[in-house]
């Protein structure tokens, strides 16, 4: 018993966090991701469908979160990538599958244009 509850006070807040999604939201089939629509408009809706279909409410990934649910609802207008994570882990795809305009080498894209890595801060 002891070594259980070891093991359970090591988890990190991320670890608690994949588990609870994981468990909660139910994967109904692998999407294949070049059924992902290319207009951002048709991808949000797109989006939204794929939520509803496995019953999944943006509500109820901002309660299993702690992140609100405007804050997901913007995330399907504009970027927000802890938002688009968990969205994209909900339907089982990556974040750059959904939205490939805001990731560059499945990095998260500066919204001043600058990635958001090393790479730019690198002198030659």
């Amino acid at each position: 018993m002891t070594k259980d509850f070891d093991k359970r006070q090591k988890m990190t807040s991320n670890d608690k966090e994949s588990k609870t999604l994981d468990s909660d939201f139910e994967v109904l089939e692998v999407i294949d991701i070049t059924s992902i629509p290319d207009s951002e408009v048709d991808r949000r809706e797109w989006i939204k469908y794929a939520l509803k279909i496995r019953g999944i409410k943006l509500s109820d990934l901002a309660r299993k979160t702690g992140i609100t649910r405007q804050c997901y609802s913007q995330a399907l207008h504009r970027q927000y990538p802890s938002c688009e994570y968990h969205i994209a882990r909900a339907l089982n795809v990556k974040p750059y599958d959904l939205w490939p305009e805001r990731y560059k080498n499945g990095l998260p894209i500066k919204r001043d244009g600058k990635r958001n890595d090393f790479e730019n801060n690198q002198t030659v």
